[in-house]
């Protein structure tokens, strides 16, 4: 138990040597990562949710943004005067933080669609389950039924389920859409 404490101990440890190291080492590209990466230390203060995924995802995305104006400020001789130009440009902190920006959405929007793709799989699911008990009836009849089951196979919880909403999405599926 006392193994992980200090793995999270030596943490901050690290990337304030590695900070200190690229600030003295490399004071432009510096520059422009402090400025770029401000929104990305915001979703590290603000995010308190085990495993901070707001944080990882607003810093992916935000890195994202800041790559390609640290590559052209290596392209174009590396020096302070080129990364302050490069964060005075009001287009590149609108790229860099319009890319944070997205990380945000992607944290607060992705999960609500991907359950919403979850419930509509099962509700077709549920319904070609359905048809496929209709066709076991009409072979075998209602001796294969569980007690209590009404022989339609409907259950109350159904009543909002669309079967034509179904069969056009299996046939997308089937289609390859």
């Amino acid at each position: 138990m006392a193994r992980p404490a200090k793995r999270d101990a030596r943490k901050p440890l690290f990337f304030a040597t590695f900070a200190l190291v690229l600030l003295f080492a490399a004071l432009p590209t510096a520059t422009v990562l402090a400025i770029g990466m401000a929104p990305t230390l915001a979703a590290l203060i603000v995010d308190v949710t085990p495993g901070r995924y707001l944080a990882k995802c607003v810093a992916g995305m935000n890195f994202a943004g800041v790559v390609p104006f640290l590559h052209r400020l290596w392209s174009t001789g590396h020096d302070l005067h080129g990364a302050l130009e490069t964060v005075t440009d009001i287009f590149v902190i609108f790229i860099m933080y319009a890319s944070a920006g997205l990380g945000w959405l992607l944290f607060f929007g992705f999960p609500s669609a991907v359950a919403t793709c979850r419930s509509l799989n099962a509700k077709r699911r549920i319904y070609f389950l359905r048809e496929k008990q209709k066709t076991l009836l009409e072979e075998w009849g209602e001796c294969i039924l569980p007690p209590g089951m009404a022989v339609d196979g409907q259950d109350a919880g159904d009543k909002d389920f669309d079967p034509e909403a179904a069969a056009d999405g299996a046939q997308l599926q089937k289609a390859g859409g």
